[in-house]
């Protein structure tokens, strides 16, 4: 009976799970890595070391399953089953844990107990569910909610064994769980440290418990752990490497003799080992489809591991450096250095920084509460009640008190994916986003405590009731209050901010990068965020692929540089070197003393604003370039060392990267047979001194031979107006129904700004007028109605309210619309201005006061900008603020006798 409505109530869980993930699952890719998997996953690329090839081929099935018409959004379909699976497994966990402290058999179970055992497993499963980081990972197309399914199956799969384990053949849930691991290695290598939780639980039902035995169980485990991790999962890639691949073949035959060998002499206990060693082996070899997929050059060949050699370094991550275990503050890179400094020594930076912030606080998000959505926010106690944390507590206190060995199997695993982890990988300070999702495996073992401890609260009072019917009830409302307090409580705080229903957002802003660039297109990027969105239209949808992508991070590494010369990804033309291959090998960091660089302009070949004449290009509609830029006969422009460090002498020596090789390699040799841009989120460090050639023609610069005044100065209104009014898609942006998080709020943000430039040009000179496309045709536009609609547009589709803009951008929409005479709409935004001023403290920046002066003096509201003008000059006794006090004055005192005399007008 038990076991029937334990797999029912199994089932339940999973299914209330699934939906609710894809109830909140992204309806296509999300930012970060979830594009580049999706993309690999669907072409069967190789992406970044040391891969997934498990994941990319369960993903490759799920992208050609038609149940969504995304591709993405049907290989986010495996996190949010992974997820599901991984609820589930934890609800069985928790009642087997029940199950082995409690005295009497669940078939003898009274009611009370069944619902309290029950309902403890669906409250902890839920706990796990809804938390912060675990939810993240379970609706978009990431690894990490597969390799939490993988830890969860072990765990469960060495309690069945236990379950098993005085029955004849009950080595088989040994063997399938080895045969787990060696596959969850082809996802993450984190499920690796369940290892020595599944060890523990062995160790207990083999063996006595005295200091000799777990002595040498710590050695055993510790072995068997450096045999897998090292041995073979590092360590045969060397040997294949070093020696030959035959010897990878010699020796699974020789794992292969040795299973015979131990089956025919009866060697029960050394054939589960060969055997298990040998499955795990067939698990790895699931690795086998990145070496065969990198012979073929996919699109996607990230390493390009194509030998042996280059498969070890692939697998080995060569190209993230090793991390020392000590000291902790290892890291030579300026900022890290920077920050470093702000701690007294290697033992504080590790438990304040290391410990404290990155997983003390990731762990109160899940089961405290998290205080906001933005980069570095800590813990809110108000948010869970902290009710999560501290059953918690007391199911960690009760499974020790009642069943210490099995309460030291989920504390070991609770610490070495959380505590040990952290030492393990000595981040530095600041991280690029966080890093909450790797810790998950201690997220799990915790949500497991949280279902004990609601079994611990029935206990406590079951003690003290003699009757079943009051047990009854007490089990009944504890775990009501698990249900309600806990779960509801999760549910409630953590729905809106973990949905990403409806946000496509990632994929509109490939779509605008990409189309932001004009045919056969050469675009730099910089990282993740503006690259891996690029690779998944390319890949997946087939949208642009005549654009070449250059991500710059990557541009450092040989490979890459060969793959942009010589091949040609979907028909896309290659990149053109004067470099040869063997040359593009040996780039490294070069010394460099500033010099200038020079190009000419070939005019036959270019408009009269500086882009290319192609077969497509319309003769007739030849305008020259916008004043004050205007076309010049030579490219000149210094380029000076991008990287610079101590020398002799009391000197500095510069260095340029290989990325800044690349940067001038394209640009001198395809200037002038296609067009050149980057994206907008590339630094200004990164473009060798040609910012004042780069024109903004969306999301991306476009290199031309325009010499602007300024820096990033220069636009032409009608390409602008066309990308942003009849190209870009903005889905779902204006929508308050649809949550984006932090990344993507910065991602988009930049088209506000972008809204901003093109209204200030078309302001500019309000009198003339631009030719654009308008319902499908072209027309001849005043200025001034086109750039009241570039702004109202702006605030229809990136409501000012909902995204937190700097104030200097709405002060300058605010000082466009007055000038264009809708003081109306400027007024309306002037309550927002003020709030966004109010934040900031005078006495260290006089700024945000002076702005909200300025804004007031547009729309004529003198009183409100001379009270801010005095209190400026008072405390600063600036010349310029004098200034604006003595015009703000006249002003007013104007204003008032015009308004005398229009009254003396009126009156008879």
């Amino acid at each position: 009976m038990h076991k029937r409505i334990n797999t029912i109530n199994a089932i339940v869980v999973f299914i209330l799970a699934e939906v609710v993930y894809l109830m909140t699952m992204a309806p296509t890719l999300s930012f970060w890595d979830s594009g580049e998997f999706i993309a690999t996953a669907h072409t069967l690329g190789v992406p970044h070391p040391p891969g997934a090839p498990f994941y990319l081929l369960i993903g490759r099935i799920f992208s050609i399953i038609p149940f969504f018409e995304d591709i993405g959004a049907r290989v986010n379909v495996v996190s949010t089953l992974a997820g599901a699976a991984t609820v589930m497994f934890t609800y069985l966990i928790i009642v087997r844990f029940i199950i082995l402290y409690r005295p009497n058999k669940p078939n003898d179970w009274e009611l009370s107990e069944k619902i309290s055992a029950y309902g403890s497993g669906f409250i902890g499963a839920f706990a796990l569910a809804f938390s912060d980081s675990f939810w993240f990972n379970a609706v978009e197309s990431e690894v990490y909610a597969p390799s939490i399914f993988f830890t969860a199956i072990v765990m469960w799969l060495i309690l069945k064994w236990d379950e098993h384990a005085d029955e004849d053949g009950n080595e088989r849930w040994l063997m399938l769980l080895m045969y787990m691991m060696g596959l969850s290695i082809g996802v993450h290598l984190l499920n690796l440290l369940a290892l020595f939780a599944v060890a523990l639980v062995y160790y207990y039902r083999r063996y006595e418990f005295n200091p000799k035995t777990f002595a040498g169980l710590i050695v055993i485990s510790s072995g068997l752990f450096f045999l897998i991790y090292p041995g073979i999962i590092k360590g045969l890639p060397t040997v294949m490497d070093v020696v030959s691949p035959w010897v990878a073949v010699i020796m699974i035959g020789a794992v292969g003799y040795a299973i015979y060998y131990t089956q025919k002499e009866r060697m029960k206990i050394l054939n589960t080992i060969v055997v298990s060693l040998f499955l795990i082996v067939v698990g790895y070899t699931t690795y086998g489809v990145i070496f065969l997929r990198a012979q073929v050059d996919p699109p996607i060949n990230e390493n390009a591991p194509k030998t042996m050699k280059t498969f070890h370094s692939y697998l080995n991550r060569e190209q993230y450096g090793d991390l020392p275990l000590w000291p902790r503050k290892w890291s030579s890179d300026p900022t890290h250095q920077r920050n470093y400094n702000k701690y007294s020594s290697e033992l504080d930076y590790l438990l304040s920084y290391q410990f404290v912030h990155m997983y003390a606080r990731y762990f109160g998000w899940q089961f405290i509460g998290r205080a906001g959505d933005i980069q570095d926010d800590g813990v809110d106690w108000s948010k869970l009640w902290a009710l999560p944390f501290a059953v918690g507590l007391i199911g960690a206190f009760f499974h020790f008190r009642r069943h210490w060995k099995m309460g030291l199997a989920v504390s070991a695993l609770f610490m070495l994916t959380g505590v040990a982890l952290i030492f393990y990988l000595n981040q530095t300070e600041p991280q690029p986003r966080e890093r909450d999702y790797s810790y998950v495996g201690s997220f799990f073992a915790f949500a497991i405590w949280i279902g004990i401890g609601i079994d611990a609260l029935f206990e406590t009072i079951r003690e003290g009731m003699k009757e079943e019917k009051k047990r009854i009830t007490g089990a009944t409302l504890v775990c009501l209050f698990g249900l309600f307090f806990i779960n509801g409580r999760m549910l409630q705080v953590n729905y809106y901010d973990h949905s990403r229903a409806n946000n496509y957002s990632p994929w509109d802003y490939a779509y605008n990068l990409l189309m932001s660039c004009d045919k056969d297109a050469i675009l730099f990027t910089n990282g993740d965020n503006d690259t891996f969105p690029l690779w998944y239209l390319q890949e997946v949808d087939r949208v642009r692929t005549d654009v070449r992508v250059v991500n710059l991070s990557l541009a450092n590494t040989d490979w890459y540089i060969l793959q942009l010369k010589n091949l040609s990804p979907r028909g896309a033309k290659p990149v053109k070197f004067k470099l040869t291959d063997d040359q593009i090998k040996q780039l490294s960091y070069m010394r460099w003393r500033e010099r200038k660089i020079s190009m000419n302009v070939p005019k036959e070949l270019i408009t009269p604003r500086g882009d290319l004449i192609t077969p497509d290009t319309d003769t007739t509609q030849f305008r020259p370039v916008k004043p004050p830029a205007k076309l010049s006969e030579t490219i000149e422009w210094v380029f000076r060392p991008t990287v610079s460090v101590p020398g002799p002498n009391n000197q500095t020596q510069g260095y340029i990267r290989a990325q800044d090789i690349v940067v001038y390699e394209v640009v001198t040799n395809n200037m002038w047979t296609r067009p050149v841009y980057f994206a907008i989120t590339v630094s200004e460090q990164n473009m060798i001194g040609l910012n004042q050639y780069l024109r903004l023609d969306g999301l991306a610069y476009k290199v031309v031979p325009v010499k602007s005044s300024q820096v990033f100065d220069y636009t032409e209104p009608d390409i602008l107006y066309n990308k942003l009014m009849n190209v870009f898609q903005y889905r779902g942006l204006n929508d308050p129904d649809v949550y984006f998080e932090e990344t993507t709020r910065r991602m988009i943000g930049n088209y506000k700004n972008i809204f901003l430039r093109l209204a200030a040009e078309l302001s500019a000179q309000p009198g003339d007028s631009t030719m654009v496309s308008l319902g499908g045709l072209k027309k001849q536009v005043d200025n001034r109605s086109l750039a009241i609609s570039v702004l109202d547009k702006a605030e229809n589709i990136l409501p000012n309210e909902r995204y937190q803009i700097d104030y200097r951008i709405l002060s300058g929409m605010i000082t466009i619309y007055a000038d264009l005479d809708e003081k109306d709409k400027a007024r309306n935004l002037l309550p927002e201005l003020q709030e966004k001023v109010n934040v900031f403290d005078l006495s260290r920046d006089p700024r945000p006061k002076f702005t909200l002066a300025q804004a007031y003096k547009a729309v004529d509201a003198y009183d409100q900008a001379e009270v801010l003008y005095e209190e400026l000059f008072e405390q600063f006794q600036d010349p310029m603020i004098k200034n604006e006090l003595e015009s703000i004055r006249q002003k007013r005192q104007n204003a008032l006798i015009e308004d005398t005399l229009n009254d003396s007008l009126i009156k008879p």
